[in-house]
């Protein structure tokens, strides 16, 4: 039973207690008295440009810290605008709470205004969509935060109507929430048996797992059995990313064909965390996987060969305890891989006559960061490259939407992961087209008081879709825009821009920022042309 007198003070209440303290989003005037209950609970409201940006920030928090982001719109068109957000948290498995206002009572059987059908809206692109009714409101808040933690992680949408926030709280039986799919590791020896019979077996590690708690347990076990193994762009940095079984990023679409190569000769592909939301490709549905998860792989037709599901790290160290370690694979195997993918995503030259080779410039960024930098990245040309390029140190510290695949992400993200890790360096590495669909979040970043830094690729054009242009035979249409000033654009949110057109440039601007960090937009003129290796 809910103790607060109104069912915003029991949805604030709720929060509160499960450790929130800051809520993202754009308000309306249906959402005020709640933004003012979450207020009076010690949670601040954050405003941002954009709702989609919002959510973004949001899951972002969710991703980082293990526990649901919160976001808030108001009714109508602020919902509306939480889609793009919430459904990138459900393709890429992060923790979100959506809120938003619905009409009220009085009028959503009379008027049309602004009035949709909300919780139908997001019931397919949630784990649980609830309409808030004044009833057992910290209940069914409670049962929420349990339902986007829940494996798979992702989001939960809630509506409440302004008249019934501010009215009284009424007891009830409060809702029942989906019923969690339980673990299942009744298939372990099985695949301890199928592991134990391959001579070439590969390993593929995804996001179904807690990365930084799980990190360990799978390095040490690739460590001593090993074996070789390809990780998808989502879990880079769980896996030693020097190691010498080290194959790849498996489906950033960057030299990955010599990594799917490995796969479908490999007569036994080990899961660990996979999850197929990741991947466009088909190996996974040619080749029998056996998987270890945090949460089942099936979807539709497709099933894993056998799968356990439960705690990844306990799955992992009764696997290695099974196994002997016998296989036939040896460095070389997976050296001449790495060799192989590094051939096809370099390029000829460090700069063309339009700009820096993206693949030059990815690697000067990354020699003059330090280790403990988080990278947050936009959808595009360079999300493919950077997905096989960069070297991830460290668990959620590569940051990218890669199930929904969203342009707009890598802004909002960086903002975020600089308020989780306000004392570690945050690089946001954008094409330009990304970043002029959240250029507004500049001002965010400096009413926050973050300092990310924005790389911003400009090459005019979204270079990923020419690609899939080119692969069909088809003309350039629709994929270029005119130059835009972005250092006049940034100095105009009152952020410092930076133009760097060398890689002595880019490397000056960076050490600069290391040593002063304040918000700052790094614009690099790229010449499209050097892009190499890129699949569609």
């Amino acid at each position: 039973m809910n103790d607060a007198k109104t069912p915003a003070a029991g949805l604030a209440a709720a929060l509160q207690t499960a450790g929130v303290n800051q809520v993202f989003g754009h308000p309306g005037g249906e959402v005020v008295d709640l933004i003012e209950a979450l207020a009076q609970a010690g949670i601040t409201f954050t405003l941002t440009g954009h709702e989609s940006a919002a959510a973004f920030m949001a899951a972002t928090v969710g991703r980082l810290t293990g526990q649901p982001g919160v976001c808030l719109a108001t009714l109508g068109p602020g919902a509306c605008n939480l889609v793009l957000g919430v459904g990138c948290a459900y393709l890429d498995r992060d923790p979100l709470l959506a809120l938003s206002a619905r009409t009220g009572t009085q009028r959503e059987r009379v008027s049309q205004k602004q009035n949709l059908p909300l919780n139908a809206l997001f019931a397919p692109i949630s784990k649980w969509s609830v309409a808030l009714d004044g009833t057992a409101t910290t209940a069914n808040m409670q049962a929420a935060l349990r339902v986007a933690l829940t494996p798979p992680r992702g989001p939960v949408y809630l509506s409440l109507p302004a008249d019934v926030a501010i009215g009284s709280e009424t007891t009830g039986q409060p809702l029942q929430p989906p019923a969690a799919i339980a673990s299942d590791d009744g298939s372990l020896a099985e695949v301890a048996a199928a592991l134990q019979r391959a001579r070439r077996p590969v390993v593929v590690v995804g996001l179904a797992l807690s990365p930084e708690r799980d990190a360990p347990a799978i390095r040490l076990f690739l460590a001593e059995t090993g074996l070789p193994y390809a990780v998808l762009p989502q879990a880079k940095g769980v896996v030693d990313e020097d190691g010498a079984m080290y194959l790849g990023a498996v489906a950033p679409g960057a030299g990955d064909a010599h990594i799917v190569a490995r796969l479908l000769e490999a007569d036994c592909l080990l899961g660990l965390g996979f999850d197929p939301v990741e991947s466009s490709q088909d190996w996974h549905y040619q080749q029998p996987v056996y998987n270890l998860a945090n949460a089942t792989a099936r979807f539709g037709d497709y099933a894993p060969a056998l799968e356990c599901t439960g705690d990844v790290t306990d799955l992992v160290q009764r696997l290695a305890a099974l196994y002997d370690g016998g296989h036939g694979w040896v460095a070389d195997d997976a050296a001449e891989t790495r060799q192989r993918v590094a051939a096809a995503i370099t390029p000829p030259a460090s700069a063309g006559r339009a700009g820096l080779s993206p693949f030059h410039l990815i690697r000067a960024v990354q020699q003059a960061l330090p280790p403990d930098t988080t990278v947050s990245l936009d959808v595009g040309a360079h999300k493919m490259l950077m997905g096989q390029a960069w070297q991830a140190r460290r668990p959620n510290a590569f940051l990218v939407s890669n199930g929904l695949s969203a342009m707009g992400y890598g802004l909002p993200a960086a903002l975020a992961a600089a308020l989780v890790r306000p004392h570690q360096p945050v690089v946001a590495v954008l094409g330009d087209g990304g970043f002029a669909m959240m250029v507004q979040e500049l001002e965010t970043a400096r009413r926050l008081g973050v300092s990310p830094l924005f790389i911003v690729l400009c090459d005019r054009s979204l270079a990923v879709i020419k690609v899939a242009q080119a692969v069909r035979g088809l003309a350039f249409r629709g994929v270029d825009f005119a130059p835009v000033d972005w250092v006049r654009v940034a100095e105009g949110f009152g952020v410092r821009g930076e133009t760097a057109a060398t890689l002595g440039e880019v490397e000056r601007v960076i050490a600069g920022w290391l040593a002063q960090p304040e918000p700052l937009v790094m614009a690099v003129p790229i010449d499209e042309t050097l892009y190499a290796g890129l699949t569609y």
